[in-house]
Formats: structure tokens, sequence, C-alpha cells
């Protein structure tokens, strides 16, 4: 059976209904795989968000693997010079710590680390962009931001190879949605009417992320996310997709600018209501 690892730091409940969700689309079969191990970087009684990810990873019976990540995070915080050298030392127990266990891919879901080059040799894992292939980098609240200031006519999220330069890695699989229509085209229009009076900035500081466009964007990509990783997790089990440190291959054809999944995305979300 194809087996996965789990990376996670635990700081939230979309780790740990994402953990929960595609735990039960294996026990149910839709992904004929299974969690070799979960990760998290705190350990028991650093956080009471890790405890209560910690506390859901035992209930599902799976193993869990802890190395604190603390003294890194203090280095980066502080911009210490020997912050690359902290984090391949890191990334060396880690891989200590999961050594015994087999995983084809890791799943990075809710990890908070840059991967150094060290694990990025040794693991193939899979982290999500909320953008498509080419699309714009940086944080979902840039890429939201990004795309409302260009205009885009769709949106979507992709899942690549994680490497350690952030967001740069071969796209893997990557669904995408419009963002035109009758829905959209109002918000649009307030948004344009308001950028001729506002500066981004003045919009930011006054609405944030209840901007109405911004709101909409993101509520639709974030629909998409589970189906996206959880469709994936499914190819892969399969063997429709396979994995490379290259990138994805379909049909043993290498798939440089990644595999478009949206239709199988979209059927998910009508299917989840």
């Amino acid at each position: 059976m194809f087996s996965f690892g789990w990376f996670s730091s635990g700081r939230g409940q979309g780790s740990m209904a994402l953990l929960t969700t595609a735990h039960q689309q294996m026990a149910a079969g839709f992904i004929p795989g299974r969690i070799a191990y979960v990760f998290c970087d705190r350990e028991p009684g650093e956080t009471p968000a890790a405890d209560r990810f910690h506390a859901l990873v035992r209930s599902l019976n799976l193993p869990l693997l802890t190395v604190s990540s603390r003294p890194l995070r203090e280095a980066i915080r502080q911009g210490r010079p020997e912050v690359e050298a902290r984090r391949r030392d890191f990334d060396a127990q880690v891989l200590a710590k999961i050594a015994a266990y087999e995983a084809r891919v890791v799943v990075l879901a809710g990890y908070m680390l840059v991967l150094s080059p060290l694990l990025c040799e040794q693991l193939l894992a899979l982290n999500l962009h909320p953008a498509v292939p080419g699309g714009p980098k940086g944080t979902w609240r840039q890429v939201m931001w990004q795309l409302m200031e260009g205009g885009a006519a769709e949106a979507g999220a992709m899942l690549h190879l994680a490497t350690p330069a952030l967001d740069e890695g071969p796209p893997v699989t990557f669904c995408h949605f419009s963002l035109q229509g009758p829905e959209f085209q109002p918000l649009w229009r307030a948004y344009r009417e308001k950028r001729q009076r506002l500066s981004l900035a003045e919009i930011k500081q006054q609405e944030g992320d209840a901007e109405p466009l911004f709101a909409r964007i993101r509520a639709e990509e974030l629909r998409r996310e589970f189906p996206l990783i959880l469709v994936t997790l499914r190819d892969l089990a399969t063997g429709r997709l396979v994995l490379t440190h290259q990138g994805v291959r379909h049909g043993g054809e290498l798939i440089p600018t990644g595999f478009d999944i949206s239709e199988a995305v979209e059927a998910y979300v009508q299917k989840a209501g």
C-alpha cells in the first residue's frame, strides 16, 4: 500500500481538519494508501495548539514523531548568521527520527519551516501554494491582492515539490477557476471604483481580509484546497501520477508545468456540497 509521511507544525484547526479528512478518505478507500507517520516540530507541552494536534494524531492511532524547532525558529527570528547551518542540523535530526518509517511522498500540511537542501534531497515533499503555476508568489494574502490588482481572469491553487527556494519547486498538480461571471462582476466593479478613490494600502488598512472581492476569491480558493490535496494523493496512490525529484510524470512523460486536475477537483467540490 502506498505510504505517505505527514509534516505539520500543528498550529491550528486547518491542520487538524486536513489530517482528519485525509485519514478518513484513506479508511474509506478513496485514497488507496496510508499515513506511515506524522511529524510535528513542536514537542509535547510546547504550545496548547500543538498539544491538541498531538492528541488528534494519537486518537487516529498514527505514529507521532516530534523534534522541537524552537532553537531554529529563535535563530531565524534574530537573523543569526548560522541559521542555515542550524536548519541543516535540525533537518538531520528529522531524518533520523523518520528513518524507521517508509513513506514514498511527504505531505507538508501546515508545516511552517522551509526545508533545507538536505531534506529536499532525501524526501519528495508536497507543498500547497494558493495560485496556479506561473501565478503570484508570496503568502496567501499577498497572492489575493496581486490577483485583484492584476485584474486576474482566474485563480486557483497548486501542489508543488518543496525546495529550499520558497514556492519555486516544480509544479505537481493544480486546479483553476474563473473570476468572471455574474457572481464576480459586481465585486470587480465595486473594487475598481474603490481603487479610483483609495490606494491599495488604504484599502488594506480599512478593510483587509473583509474586502468583498478579496473575501470571495479567498473563499473559492479555500473550497478547493482540500479537494486538490486529496485528489492528488489518490492519483499518486493509484499510480496515475508518479512523483520524482524532477517533477510529476503521467503516462511515463514528465509534465513540467504540472498536471491539471481541475475537473476532478470540481467534481469533488460539488459532491461535498
